[in-house]
């Protein structure tokens, strides 16, 4: 993290942290837990991304003297509070689930243990990293499974929410299923397939399509792919024809041909005949044009024939859901739980240091996910509770097997091993969609995935609701 990125954080984790200090209450060991209420895209699971990044930059903070500065123009602060920022080191210690990993409502993904005051200070960097990233990293996935894992490209940096949206859409889309990006500058930071061919204005800055292609081809014999509705489709297609047996006289090949308005349906399969019947059946067909998990479901279930696509404005922005809603609540101070009690059960917290495991069925499928007190370190054969309605219960009873999923990543502000990357990511979406539900992954009306409570949490929560309600 760059210094300034120090405060990249709300005015109140300030006010607060620098009022710890006052009350001696600084120092209190806290934990906080991370996690969401509600998936995104009115679906039942997220694709964790941005886990990494948040602890990497969290273990190199440092405040500038021009941080500190700044907020000591402000008369807030206290000098013994700008001094400890001045020397901040990092002692936090962090469990997380794993980036890449399918997550549900309600479960932490993270767990942050610390000094009362440095929990509450990164508070708001670490949503802002985590939140975002998993957003897109969901929706990229919702649309590569709508594809059949077809190869999706990302073409959103124009429309993305400013420069640092751009790259860090451009990254978490590559744990969610997409094959690359026309984002250079992320292609170089991230190590990611970078592609793109031309626009409109190429075409038009010739005095016909024809020419245009001829031209583009001549430049990129080896990598031809043509844009064909400038003018009108068909007629695009059939230039690309002749362009494509031109280059075939030569050794080359037409890679494709890219359609970016019209009823991509229609299109498709009319384009796809005639690049068959002209003996280019191995050329592709790229779709884009405000694409997102639904119009290519309407697309494939229609007949068409698209190859790959290119996604750009409902990725970038998370269009229909542009906010994950991440929050971050205290669970345990001095080793005493804490819980939030609000007139709305959803906005309960779930007391105490935790454990999460991972329930599988003999087909090998997710069944379930629970939450059990931290010293318990696996599930009896026992009943769990939704967090939610302690009236829908069930046993846990001989699972095929049980998995762990919170990951201890730092120790007292230290590594305790090196952070992968977006690929290792990848590979584990890749292996939990493939043991997630069919029906927890289809768009309309998605099979709910059970996340539960052991019975000793339940009980203490219980506890913790009567005692405060008194």
């Amino acid at each position: 993290m760059n210094c300034d990125y120090s405060l990249l954080t709300d005015f109140y984790q300030l006010t607060m942290a620098n009022a710890y200090l006052e009350k001696d209450l600084a120092d209190q060991t806290a934990v906080f837990d991370v996690f969401f209420r509600k998936a995104p895209f009115k679906g039942v699971y997220a694709v964790c991304y941005g886990i990494n990044n948040a602890i990497r930059d969290l273990c190199s903070m440092k405040y500038s003297e021009e941080s500190i500065y700044f907020l000591q123009e402000k008369q807030m602060f206290s000098e013994e509070f700008l001094d400890y920022l001045a020397h901040w080191e990092c002692e936090l210690t962090i469990r997380a689930v794993e980036d890449g990993r399918v997550v549900f409502p309600y479960e932490p993904i993270i767990e942050i243990e610390g000094p009362l005051i440095q929990c509450q200070l990164v508070e708001t960097y670490l949503l802002n990293t985590i939140n975002f990233s998993t957003l897109c990293a969901t929706k990229a996935n919702r649309m590569w499974l709508a594809s059949g894992k077809q190869s999706i490209l990302e073409f959103g940096l124009r429309r993305a929410q400013g420069p640092n949206g751009g790259l860090k859409a451009s990254e978490a889309v590559m744990v969610g299923g997409f094959k690359g990006t026309s984002n250079v500058l992320a292609g170089k930071m991230y190590e990611i397939d970078v592609s793109g061919t031309q626009a409109h204005s190429w075409v038009m800055a010739f005095d016909s399509e024809l020419d245009a292609f001829r031209a583009y081809a001549d430049v990129y014999p080896d990598s031809c792919l043509l844009l064909i509705d400038t003018y009108d489709i068909i007629q695009g297609c059939k230039n690309a024809i002749i362009v494509g047996k031109e280059l075939k006289k030569k050794g080359k090949k037409l890679l494709g041909v890219r359609i970016d308005s019209g009823d991509l349906t229609y299109f498709s399969k009319e384009v796809r005949k005639l690049l068959d019947d002209a003996g280019f059946k191995d050329a592709k067909i790229v779709a884009s044009n405000d694409l997102d998990e639904h119009l290519i479901t309407e697309i494939k279930n229609n007949g068409g024939k698209v190859d790959i696509w290119g996604i750009g404005t409902k990725i970038a922005t998370c269009f229909d859901d542009p906010a994950l809603g991440g929050v971050y609540k205290l669970v345990s101070l001095e080793g005493t739980p804490k819980i939030k009690i609000a007139s709305e059960v959803e906005k309960m917290t779930i007391p105490s240091k935790k454990n999460l495991f991972r329930i599988y069925d003999e087909n090998d499928e997710m069944m379930g996910d629970v939450m059990e007190l931290v010293e318990k370190t696996t599930l009896d054969n026992d009943i769990v509770y939704d967090p939610l309605n302690p009236m829908r219960n069930y046993v846990v009873s001989n699972p095929s097997r049980i998995e762990s999923l919170l990951m201890l990543k730092t120790e007292n502000g230290e590594l305790v091993k090196p952070l992968g990357k977006w690929p290792e990511a990848r590979k584990r979406m890749e292996d939990d969609i493939e043991h997630l539900s069919e029906d927890s992954k289809r768009l309309l009306s998605p099979k709910a995935y059970k996340v539960s409570i052991s019975n000793a949490l339940h009980l203490l929560r219980t506890s913790l609701i009567e005692e405060y309600s008194k």
